[in-house]
């Protein structure tokens, strides 16, 4: 039960309705602290622990990967790890990808490292973890390379990071072609520290993710710091700086999917229950795909041939979001039309809007493009492209404005089950599963009906099941691989991560962090009394995009509340 995730009072009380009542149970909490605490003092070190999971994995799944480098000590220093069915996953999703830092979630308090991305579902599905022992430029680049190796050489289009300069350099450093976008939820965040004023988050929400020209959003940002006299506030000017890498105005055309990102455990326990939790999310994947296969989705729409075209092909979740697009092409006029030696150029607009936009139509390869390119910001056709569409009469939509990862055909199984994810697919173990335990309810129910039918058939099963298991220790005795020097290698040290403000110790001997006022980040006040105006806090020391840790927890549920979706209305 604890290995399930469960906690000791827990576990304890499972005991107790077992047995009848707490004083039935014939010990304590406190002994079920003791035998855990026991087990884990036994046998070798946390590291030794975590290297042979790791091994127990692999003679699992064959394309599990780990990598692992040591300080001068000897210890731990950086480890990552992935397996078959995330190698998998980045080499059909892995265009765009997350990379998130997370602090003291195991007991060394070193940062956890999550490598995420979108599926044709828009669910999060994981291409890697990794624990880090510093937070600096070397370690990211020791890990991005990694990455890049676990991942035969293929490296994402666009990544999305909080913002920290040790990972931006790294990333520039392994990943020289990706666009860098920031998190999207750090920046509200850090805006409402930094700046804290509710109209000044309106229009900065609005910069950050409404659909606007760059001269819209110009005129929107320096209306907003003419009005709340903001010239002077450092955390405003480095976001003006860094505008291309947060801004849909800056950033519209290249492909993000709409991510915006971004207990005490040992070292071994944590890698165990984070792969726990992956299968959690892989089954959920399953069963959605199996929804989108078999489900007919419900359509509103009267472009009825557009309609059943887009529901075969797209996945169901991206066919609801092409369905409001069907719905708005009622929408549009085709203003004008002009033919080319290349091409033909349409101009359209909206129904009583002034805005107009060009639609490119190659008639050799069939090929669409959109001066609004939302097309190649989502991998969604936009209304306008779709009002030409249907004034072309057109019932299919064009191979160019497929893009393969929104399909139900996104995630087939390789041709090489063995390559990607280990023996079998989630996919395909689930259909075998379910195809054989018919077969074994149909059998159980006609031998059970007579003795010696009974017997015949359970001593067939207990053949086939003795020799079915020796066929499996083979096969994982052959696949195994030797602990090699792992044995000398010692546990890291408990690390101090970027952020880890100074404590004072009270009279009963605890760690109590020192209150800081979040705008001059001086002891001894709060916000409301502190001297310094709200649009001057250059004397408060924080990274730009990183975690201020001088929040108050209803500025943090702001941030949160104001964090969405990025907005998919083409």
């Amino acid at each position: 039960m604890r290995s399930s995730g469960l906690r000791v009072p827990t576990i304890f009380r499972a005991f107790a309705n077992q047995s009848g009542g707490f004083e039935m149970v014939g010990f304590q909490v406190k002994d079920i602290y003791n035998a855990i605490e026991k087990q884990r003092r036994a046998g070798a070190s946390d590291t030794d622990n975590a290297l042979k999971y790791l091994q127990m994995l692999k003679r699992r799944d064959p394309c599990m990967f780990w990598k692992y480098s040591l300080d001068e000590q000897r210890r731990l220093h950086n480890i990552f790890w992935c397996d078959g069915a995330s190698q998998y996953d980045f080499n059909v999703f892995g265009d765009v990808m997350g990379f998130d830092a997370t602090y003291g979630r195991n007991k060394y308090k070193c940062p956890l490292v999550i490598f995420s991305g979108v599926d044709h579902h828009m669910r999060t599905v994981v291409f890697g973890c990794a624990v880090l022992s510093k937070e600096e430029e070397e370690s990211y680049v020791w890990l991005l390379r990694a990455f890049l190796e676990a991942m035969k050489g293929k490296a994402p289009k666009s990544v999305i990071t909080d913002g920290d300069q040790a990972m931006k350099s790294a990333i520039k450093a392994v990943f020289p072609e990706a666009h860098h976008r920031l998190c999207s939820w750090h920046l509200l965040r850090n805006a409402t520290a930094r700046v804290g004023i509710p109209r000044f988050m309106t229009k900065f929400r609005l910069c950050l993710m409404g659909d606007l020209e760059v001269d819209d959003f110009e005129d929107i940002w320096n209306d907003a710091v003419e009005e709340f006299g903001l010239q002077q506030n450092s955390w405003v000017k480095d976001m003006y700086e860094k505008k291309h890498m947060w801004s849909n105005a800056y950033i519209r055309g290249k492909f993000f999917t709409g991510l915006k990102i971004t207990s005490s455990y040992n070292l071994r326990e944590f890698i165990e229950h984070f792969q726990q939790y992956l299968e959690f999310m892989r089954r959920r994947l399953v069963v959605a795909d199996y929804k989108s296969a078999y489900g007919e989705p419900v359509v509103k729409t009267r472009l009825e041939e557009l309609k059943r075209f887009a529901a075969a092909v797209y996945i169901r979740e991206v066919f609801v979001l092409f369905r409001e697009v069907l719905l708005l092409a009622s929408n549009v006029r085709v203003v004008s039309s002009k033919k080319t030696s290349t091409c033909t150029l349409f101009e359209v607009a909206m129904y009583c809007q002034g805005r107009s936009w060009n639609v490119s139509w190659g008639e050799i390869d069939d090929e669409f493009r959109c001066s609004c390119l939302r097309m190649e910001s989502f991998g969604i056709p936009c209304v306008h492209i779709v009002g030409v569409l249907v004034r072309l009469n057109m019932v299919v939509i064009p191979g160019s404005l497929i893009l393969g990862r929104w399909t139900k055909k996104a995630k087939q199984p390789p041709i090489n089950n063995h390559v990607f994810s280990g023996e079998i697919p989630d996919a395909a173990y689930m259909s075998m599963h379910a195809a054989m335990l018919d077969d074994c309810r149909e059998l159980v129910k006609l031998s059970c009906s007579n003795f010696e039918d009974y017997f015949e058939v359970k001593t067939k099963i207990a053949n086939e099941r003795d020799a079915l298991r020796e066929k499996i220790r083979k096969r994982l005795a052959t696949t195994a691989e030797g602990g090699g020097d792992d044995a000398s290698i010692h546990d890291p040290p408990r690390a101090r991560h970027k952020g880890c403000g100074r404590h004072v110790v009270t009279t009963r001997g605890r760690y109590r962090r020192v209150q800081r006022c979040r705008k001059c980040g001086k002891a001894g006040h709060n916000a409301r009394r502190c001297a310094t105006g709200n649009g001057d806090d250059t004397t408060h020391e924080l990274d730009a995009f990183g975690s201020s840790h001088n929040m108050d927890e209803s500025q943090e549920a702001d941030a949160s509340q104001q964090m969405e979706y990025d907005d998919l209305s083409f």
